[in-house]
Protein backbone atom coordinates (compact mmCIF):
# COMPACT_ATOMS: atom_id res chain seq x y z
CA UNK A 1 0.00 0.00 0.00
CA UNK A 2 1.26 3.40 -0.57
CA UNK A 3 1.75 6.15 2.39
CA UNK A 4 -1.64 7.73 1.16
CA UNK A 5 -3.60 4.60 1.52
CA UNK A 6 -2.14 4.23 4.92
CA UNK A 7 -3.47 7.57 6.04
CA UNK A 8 -6.68 7.36 4.73
CA UNK A 9 -6.55 3.81 6.81
CA UNK A 10 -5.63 6.19 10.47
CA UNK A 11 -8.36 8.43 9.14
CA UNK A 12 -11.12 5.96 8.61
CA UNK A 13 -10.12 4.37 12.16
CA UNK A 14 -10.31 8.12 13.95
CA UNK A 15 -14.16 8.10 11.50
CA UNK A 16 -15.00 4.88 13.02
CA UNK A 17 -14.37 6.09 16.30
CA UNK A 18 -16.59 9.24 15.81
CA UNK A 19 -19.15 7.50 14.63
CA UNK A 20 -19.70 4.64 16.59
CA UNK A 21 -18.49 2.46 14.36
CA UNK A 22 -17.52 -0.82 16.15
CA UNK A 23 -17.75 -2.87 12.35
CA UNK A 24 -15.62 -0.52 11.00
CA UNK A 25 -13.34 -0.69 13.72
CA UNK A 26 -13.63 -4.26 13.58
CA UNK A 27 -11.92 -4.03 10.01
CA UNK A 28 -9.68 -1.37 10.34
CA UNK A 29 -7.85 -2.98 13.65
CA UNK A 30 -5.96 -6.32 12.57
CA UNK A 31 -6.74 -9.21 14.64
CA UNK A 32 -3.24 -9.29 15.34
CA UNK A 33 -3.60 -5.75 16.78
CA UNK A 34 -1.21 -4.37 19.77
CA UNK A 35 -1.78 -1.53 20.85
CA UNK A 36 0.05 0.60 23.21
CA UNK A 37 -2.03 3.28 25.03
CA UNK A 38 -2.19 5.71 27.77
CA UNK A 39 1.30 4.87 29.48
CA UNK A 40 0.79 1.11 29.26
CA UNK A 41 3.97 -1.16 29.55
CA UNK A 42 1.76 -4.31 28.15
CA UNK A 43 -0.30 -3.87 24.67
CA UNK A 44 -3.83 -3.83 24.56
CA UNK A 45 -5.33 -6.75 21.71
CA UNK A 46 -8.07 -5.98 19.32
CA UNK A 47 -10.84 -7.01 21.63
CA UNK A 48 -9.29 -4.42 24.62
CA UNK A 49 -8.89 -1.90 22.52
CA UNK A 50 -12.40 -1.84 21.18
CA UNK A 51 -13.51 -2.45 25.15
CA UNK A 52 -11.67 0.61 25.47
CA UNK A 53 -13.33 2.53 22.93
CA UNK A 54 -16.75 1.40 23.98
CA UNK A 55 -15.69 2.77 27.36
CA UNK A 56 -14.95 6.17 26.09
CA UNK A 57 -17.49 6.50 24.09
CA UNK A 58 -19.79 5.74 27.09
CA UNK A 59 -18.25 8.55 29.66
CA UNK A 60 -17.57 10.84 26.93
CA UNK A 61 -20.16 12.50 24.27
CA UNK A 62 -19.29 14.16 20.89
CA UNK A 63 -15.84 12.50 20.78
CA UNK A 64 -14.14 14.39 17.51
CA UNK A 65 -11.25 14.26 15.90
CA UNK A 66 -8.83 17.21 14.11
CA UNK A 67 -6.00 15.85 12.29
CA UNK A 68 -3.83 18.57 12.69
CA UNK A 69 -0.51 16.85 11.10
CA UNK A 70 -0.44 13.36 9.13
CA UNK A 71 3.26 12.15 8.23
CA UNK A 72 3.91 8.81 6.52
CA UNK A 73 6.67 6.52 5.22
CA UNK A 74 6.19 3.26 4.33
CA UNK A 75 3.62 1.09 6.83
CA UNK A 76 4.12 4.03 9.77
CA UNK A 77 1.58 6.88 9.97
CA UNK A 78 2.62 9.43 12.78
CA UNK A 79 -0.87 11.54 13.48
CA UNK A 80 -0.64 14.64 15.52
CA UNK A 81 -4.20 15.08 16.93
CA UNK A 82 -6.71 17.23 19.13
CA UNK A 83 -9.57 15.44 20.06
CA UNK A 84 -12.86 17.17 21.61
CA UNK A 85 -15.39 15.47 23.59
CA UNK A 86 -17.86 16.23 26.68
CA UNK A 87 -17.64 14.53 29.66
CA UNK A 88 -21.71 13.37 30.04
CA UNK A 89 -21.51 9.91 31.10
CA UNK A 90 -19.78 7.96 33.82
CA UNK A 91 -16.97 8.80 36.29
CA UNK A 92 -13.71 9.39 34.48
CA UNK A 93 -11.04 8.68 37.42
CA UNK A 94 -12.83 9.84 39.89
CA UNK A 95 -14.45 13.20 38.46
CA UNK A 96 -18.43 13.02 37.81
CA UNK A 97 -19.64 13.59 34.81
CA UNK A 98 -20.38 17.44 34.80
CA UNK A 99 -21.23 18.38 30.53
CA UNK A 100 -17.44 19.39 30.53
CA UNK A 101 -16.13 19.48 27.03
CA UNK A 102 -12.51 19.20 26.97
CA UNK A 103 -10.13 19.26 24.35
CA UNK A 104 -6.56 17.69 24.34
CA UNK A 105 -3.57 17.05 21.94
CA UNK A 106 -2.08 13.68 21.22
CA UNK A 107 0.32 11.91 18.87
CA UNK A 108 -0.04 9.03 17.48
CA UNK A 109 1.89 6.15 15.66
CA UNK A 110 0.05 3.49 13.78
CA UNK A 111 1.99 0.81 11.49
CA UNK A 112 -0.58 -0.28 8.44
CA UNK A 113 -0.20 -3.51 6.79
CA UNK A 114 -2.48 -5.02 3.98
CA UNK A 115 -5.20 -2.41 5.19
CA UNK A 116 -5.59 -2.65 8.28
CA UNK A 117 -4.01 -1.04 11.68
CA UNK A 118 -1.72 -3.58 13.47
CA UNK A 119 0.03 -1.49 15.92
CA UNK A 120 -0.86 1.94 17.37
CA UNK A 121 0.85 3.97 19.67
CA UNK A 122 -0.51 6.86 21.78
CA UNK A 123 0.79 9.75 23.64
CA UNK A 124 -1.77 11.98 25.18
CA UNK A 125 -2.09 14.22 27.90
CA UNK A 126 -4.03 12.79 30.57
CA UNK A 127 -3.36 15.44 33.12
CA UNK A 128 -4.39 18.07 31.05
CA UNK A 129 -7.51 16.28 30.63
CA UNK A 130 -8.11 15.96 33.71
CA UNK A 131 -6.96 19.43 34.98
CA UNK A 132 -9.84 21.01 32.52
CA UNK A 133 -12.27 18.79 34.06
CA UNK A 134 -11.88 19.04 37.56
CA UNK A 135 -11.16 22.93 37.24
CA UNK A 136 -14.72 23.44 36.01
CA UNK A 137 -16.20 21.17 37.91
CA UNK A 138 -14.13 23.03 40.79
CA UNK A 139 -15.66 26.58 39.71
CA UNK A 140 -18.88 24.95 39.20
CA UNK A 141 -19.48 24.09 43.00
CA UNK A 142 -17.69 27.21 44.46
CA UNK A 143 -20.47 29.00 42.35
CA UNK A 144 -22.54 26.48 43.53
Amino acid sequence: MTADQNKAVVRSFYKAFEDQDEAALTRILSPHLQAYVHGSREPADRTALLQTIAGWNAMFSDTRFTLEEQVAEGDLVACRVIMHAVHSGGEFEGIAPAGIPITTEALTLERVIDGQIVERRVVMNWEDMKQQLTAVTSQAQTAG
